[in-house]
Parts: C-alpha cells; structure tokens; sequence
C-alpha cells in the first residue's frame, strides 16, 4: 500500500496562528475555519478543485487588516503542499487551466519543479466584496508560491465582476495544481534528475 501523500504544518507570531493538514490524494473536502468568509470562499473552490483534503484553522490580527492572516495561510499551506509531495517523484510537476465564471475567465499555469516564482496579472482585481479587500488574494498566491515550490502564472483575461474574477481565479489554481499533482510515472520530472 502506498504511502499516503499528506503533512501538517503549524503556524504562530504575534500577528496570527494557523495550523493545516492536507492530503494530496483526497476527495477536495475542506474544513476551514477562517474568521474570513470571503477567502474562506476561495480556499474552498482551491481544494475542491485540486481535489486535495484540507483541513485549516487560523485567526490573526484583522482588526488591523486581513493582509497578515491571508499571506501567512499562503505560507502555512505551501509548505504543508510541498512535504506533502516528498521528492516529488513520479508527479506530472507541470498543470494548466483556464477557469471561467459567467463574464470572468481567468489562466493558470504552474510548476511544482521547486522553483518559486509568481507572475500574477490579475489588475482587474480591486475592490472589495463585502468588507474584504480582493487585492490580497495575490499575497495568499505569493506566499504559496514560495512555500510549495512552484512557479505560478496567474491572469485574468477577462472580467467586470471582482468575485466572479477571484474564484475563477482560485478554480484555475485549484485545476491547474490537480494536473500537476498526478502520479504519471517514476523518478523525479527533471532532466537533471533532481528538483
């Protein structure tokens, strides 16, 4: 039987305190308990479509503003991703998908080959829905990016209405990551034979 590809990871500063348990290989269940409905909304469109199971607790100083609880998710979450994926052996490493949502459309390409790099071309998303600044969603992107690994572009092609922009974007993450999270061989997916 193969090891199950899953990892937990633990977060506290003075600024928040997170904790997560994701397995690569699950069902896309979310369990998260964020004291941010909106991006609590779009981790849950990322898990449901990277079909990967997390679980997320974390609270954090958002009387100040949401930046350091949504960055900090990011980094908690990309690393727990990464142990996740061990040596990456065996994954597709690379995955692509275009997310639309009514008017909005929005690419994503990824690449789990342990170099981080963000390429987030998402203006059309400013604003905020309800009391939430959409604008900080490219932290989350940022700092997951940096943490698991991965090279991320990231770009609406169009788009009017800032939800319908976010969550396609966090679906295209989500199906893009799922891509390239499948076991489709053997040995690390390098010509030079390591990540």
């Amino acid at each position: 039987m193969t090891t199950p590809r899953a990892a937990s990871r633990q977060r506290a500063t003075k600024e928040t305190r997170i904790e997560v348990d994701v397995v690569i290989d699950g069902s896309g269940a979310a369990a998260i308990d964020l004291p941010l409905p909106f991006f609590v909304h779009m981790l849950e469109a990322f898990t449901k479509y990277s079909a990967m199971d997390v679980r997320l607790r974390g609270e954090g100083d958002i009387a100040v503003d949401a930046h350091h609880l949504v960055e900090d998710v990011g980094l908690v979450l990309g690393t727990a991703v990464s142990d996740a994926l061990r040596d990456r052996g065996g994954i597709r490493r690379f995955g692509h998908a275009y997310a639309p949502l009514d008017e909005a459309l929005v690419r994503c390409v990824i690449d789990y080959g342990k170099r981080p790099h963000i390429v987030y071309e998402m203006q059309a998303l400013h604003g905020r829905v309800n009391d939430f600044d959409v604008e900080v969603l490219g932290e989350f992107v940022k700092a997951y990016a940096q943490t698991a690994g991965a090279t991320i572009h990231i770009d609406c092609v169009r788009g009017d209405n800032v939800h319908h922009i976010a969550e396609a974007a966090f679906k295209a993450l989500g199906l893009a990551s799922r891509q390239a999270f499948e076991v489709a061989g053997a040995g690390v997916p390098s010509t030079k034979g390591t990540l």
